[in-house]
């Protein structure tokens, strides 16, 4: 049942319990194990981009918070090899979440997804629905959603 476990992590407490779990079904079961962090694109016009960025607007400017979530990422991924996982990968999308999880979950022929509950969108996933259960309602394989 447990040969390529995927855990959805996008830095929020939720995600990391995910990852917990996921890094233990991976140590038990001697699986290969994937993290997968997915950012969704804005749609900005580069001169407004730049703009954003130089006076701060964004909130954090756009690169520090990709270089923040490889770090995170590469964090979590250090911490499964140290456990025992004997397959680790780390993989970076860009994409609508939900979707791009289970597209990559079917491509790479992962037969369990581990996610958390929640994750940094609480906002959105209020008014459009929550990526896991997006994901639960979409994939083809087992999905586990961590609280």
């Amino acid at each position: 049942m447990f040969k390529r476990i995927l855990v959805a992590i996008d830095g929020s407490a939720h995600s990391m319990k995910a990852a917990e779990t996921g890094i233990q079904l991976a140590r038990t079961y001697d699986t290969d194990l994937t993290f997968l962090h997915v950012t969704t694109k804005l749609n900005l016009p580069d001169q407004l981009r730049d703009y954003l960025k130089g006076e701060q607007l964004a909130g954090q400017d756009l690169l520090a918070i990709d270089d923040a979530t490889r770090r995170v990422v590469a964090d979590i991924s250090a911490k499964a090899e140290a456990e025992g996982v004997r397959k680790v990968k780390t993989i970076f999308r860009e994409g609508k979440p939900a979707r791009t999880i289970v597209a990559y979950a079917k491509s790479g022929k992962i037969d369990t997804i581990v996610m958390g509950s929640r994750g940094l969108s609480e906002l959105e996933s209020a008014l459009l629905g929550s990526v896991s259960h997006k994901v639960a309602s979409l994939a083809d394989c087992t999905v586990i959603v961590v609280k």
